[in-house]
């Protein structure tokens, strides 16, 4: 009987036990606690993070350098409404994470409050602000991943930016790839930041500087934007060397804009395909030289501008190469216009005669912008063909080119030159030999 009793209470147990260790781990289980290893480390350490899923969000208060181990996986989910990872020290270095961040809010997914950060191949998926840097210097953002990736559908100007930068200077934003968020690289009241080689896609600005000085922006891509490039309020920018396409489905769609923008470089940028290739409103001193404004709807519109350099930029294959008004008092000259016929008497590839971009358009549409729906209609085209008045006061071009920047006109046109000779001579020497044998006929 005692034997009985004891294998009955034993079996008993084994039941228990095989019923506590059947039960399900909960999802909440499975993520680890990376505040307790940040509490645990000292001032300078490395961490490196096993391969796993962590729970946000964490505070980094400390010098740290976080990533993990070599071919692992880090994931920072982060279910609240704070920042998934707020960087309070200075010299704090993450690389390699994973950070998703779908809540829609108004905090951002990473607050850099710390001097000299770096973030590096972050894979960020955000419900606001990707990078949000506060009142902190000199820290380097390259080859990190943004995507707006909230749940539902969210209007534009409710998302947050890629990147987000106040009072921050000398940042490096580099080969970074940022997609559907509101403004892709946002910079206000930040001086002296590099923003080169990265790709920003289906955003309302893909890069934007307002009150910022000496700003950088090489090498971009901008896709499918409603702006590639904003600058407003700014001096001493340099644009040079971006890409920007396809901003053409918004009314106020730009390749590249300036506004109110002083002292600034837009050089050897391709803009195709936007709704307006090159914007420049309220703008003076600055420089405008060897871009390839190509296929857009208007090429150039200059609005109450002044003392600006446009020279040798190309306008190949917009419905309008440009419009201009209130800007006469600016220096452009030497620029290929493809819809401007010119006459080149003396053959060094200049035209004899000036190409004037009549204000008609914009000073209409500008008293009566519903007009704007009229644009290149053949009855505007037609008014637009007879308002000549005060052609001396038009934006001019006083030296176009007759081919485009980099051709060998002089060359060509001998050639050009040669073969008309020689179809004349053969022309000449067959119409005598008809006249000829008509007098022999006759006689």
């Amino acid at each position: 009987m005692t034997v009985r009793r004891s294998m009955m209470t034993l079996s008993l147990l084994w039941f228990f036990l095989a019923l506590l260790h059947s039960n399900p781990v909960r999802a909440e289980d499975k993520w680890l606690n990376l505040q307790a290893l940040l509490d645990q480390a000292k001032p300078g350490d490395t961490l490196i993070l096993k391969s796993g899923h962590y729970q946000g969000p964490i505070t980094i208060n400390k010098q740290l350098t976080i990533r993990p181990e070599e071919g692992g996986t880090i994931e920072l989910r982060n279910m609240s409404d704070l920042p998934a990872i707020t960087i309070e020290a200075d010299n704090t270095t993450i690389a390699g994470l994973r950070i998703t961040d779908v809540m829609v809010k108004e905090t951002p997914t990473v607050l850099v409050k710390g001097h000299r950060a770096v973030m590096d191949r972050l894979l960020i998926q955000t419900g606001g602000d990707g990078i949000s840097v506060r009142d902190a210097n000199e820290g380097t953002l390259t080859n990190n991943t943004i995507d707006w990736i909230a749940d539902g559908v969210v209007q534009m100007s409710y998302k947050g930016n890629g990147v987000d930068i106040f009072n921050g200077h000398r940042w490096k934003i580099t080969d970074n790839t940022i997609r559907d968020v509101h403004d892709g690289i946002y910079m206000e009241s930040s001086d002296d930041i590099l923003v080169s080689g990265n790709v920003i896609e289906r955003s309302r600005y893909g890069v934007h500087c307002m009150y910022t000085n000496r700003t950088i922006i090489e090498r971009n891509i901008g896709n499918l934007n409603v702006t590639g490039a904003m600058v407003m309020t700014a001096r001493q920018v340099s644009v040079v060397g971006n890409v920007f396409t396809k901003q053409s489905q918004n009314v106020n769609s730009q390749g590249i804009l300036l506004y109110d923008t002083h002292e600034t470089t837009v050089t050897n940028n391709t803009v195709d395909g936007n709704r307006v290739g090159l914007y420049v409103e309220l703008s003076t001193g600055n420089f405008l030289k060897n871009n390839r404004v190509s296929y857009n709807f208007v090429g150039m519109q200059l609005l109450e501008s002044s003392a600006n350099a446009i020279k040798g930029n190309q306008f190949i294959g917009n419905v309008s190469d440009a419009q201009a008004r209130g800007s006469e008092e600016n220096w452009i000259t030497e620029n290929y216009w493809d819809n401007f016929r010119g006459i080149d008497a003396d053959g060094d590839g200049i035209s004899d005669i000036t190409y004037g971009m009549n204000p008609f358009f914009q000073g209409l549409t500008k008293k009566r912008p519903a007009f704007q729906l009229l644009f290149q209609s053949p009855g505007m085209v037609f008014l637009e063909g007879l308002y000549q008045t005060d052609r001396d006061r038009w934006t001019t071009d006083k030296a176009p080119l007759m081919v485009p920047p980099g051709n060998d006109y002089r060359d060509g046109d001998q050639g050009g030159l040669i073969k008309t000779g020689l179809m004349g001579f053969i022309l000449l020497g067959c119409t005598a030999i008809l006249i000829l044998s008509m007098r022999r006929r006759n006689t």
